[in-house]
């Protein structure tokens, strides 16, 4: 009680006048049609930005969880075309021969002869050495180590890099190989001199191995040459991703890949 008393006695000037000034508004506002119809329009009016306001701020903090949900269509989306791609036969769910796990990519280098990726998932999410890694519109690269919340990919633009791949609608394979510092552009060797291609032709993986599946379009032949004495092409290939732009990834968990290793193991021991 006492410190209400010091209150009015502090403040008690500025306290009434602000009674009387809220009470004369609310008197104007009620007994004058005019003054009331002016004050509602007004309040609807920035209520309604308020509210608009507001609703932006509520999207954009929400902009992550739709991003997220977004990045798993579509790795369920690109699961259920490759399956197909691959088996050329209508799949179930359980039947599923690649999963794809969506993630970001935190960290891409592609001004070095040798460039990397780094991605916000790890081994607790299923991701293991040697797994191959795409975005929406091609290749991106191949996992190297994994902790527990992160994997290190070696990035297609790299000096190490040897993908196997093919010219649609052969079989014959060849390496795609980054021989160049342009990120736009890799190098397709051993193709035959005797396979008819031309540019403009489009470049798939071949599937020879367990880490990408098969007919993943990577690019389109932009240049064919060859070198003197040499039986095969080497071909100019345009990329179809723009690998240094790429801020999601998808890493593919081939489930079949454990079986296919320890064969080809027992068959190298023979």
């Amino acid at each position: 009680m006492q410190n209400i008393l010091l209150l009015f006695a502090r403040f008690g000037t500025h306290i009434t006048f602000l009674f009387f000034t809220v009470f004369s508004f609310f008197l104007i506002i009620n007994f004058n049609k005019t003054q009331r119809s002016i004050f509602i329009n007004s309040s609807n009016f920035y209520a309604n930005k308020l509210d608009a306001r507001t609703s932006k701020w509520q999207n954009y903090l929400s902009l992550q969880e739709v991003n997220d949900s977004l990045a798993r269509h579509n790795a369920e989306l690109m699961e259920r075309f490759i399956n197909f791609r691959t088996s050329e036969v209508i799949i179930s769910d359980s039947t599923l021969n690649y999963e794809l796990l969506p993630a970001k990519i935190i960290r891409n280098t592609y001004n070095l002869r040798n460039n990397h990726l780094t991605l916000d998932i790890g081994a607790k999410q299923g991701v293991e050495k040697d797994m191959g890694v795409l975005s929406k519109k091609g290749i991106l690269g191949i996992v190297r180590n994994v902790s527990e919340d992160f994997s290190h990919v070696i990035s297609v633009l790299n000096s190490q890099t040897r993908i196997s791949c093919t010219v649609k609608p052969y079989a014959y394979p060849g390496n795609l190989i980054w021989d160049d510092m342009d990120p736009n552009f890799m190098t397709l060797e051993s193709i035959p001199k005797h396979v008819d291609v031309e540019v403009g032709d489009t470049v798939i993986t071949n599937g020879y191995s367990t880490i990408f599946p098969a007919n993943i379009e990577v690019g389109t032949i932009a240049d064919i040459k060859t070198d003197r004495g040499s039986s095969n092409f080497n071909l100019k290939v345009k990329l179809f991703n723009n690998v240094p732009n790429e801020k999601r990834a998808y890493i593919i968990k081939n489930n079949l890949a454990a079986q296919q290793l320890q064969l080809e193991n027992l068959e190298d021991e023979q």
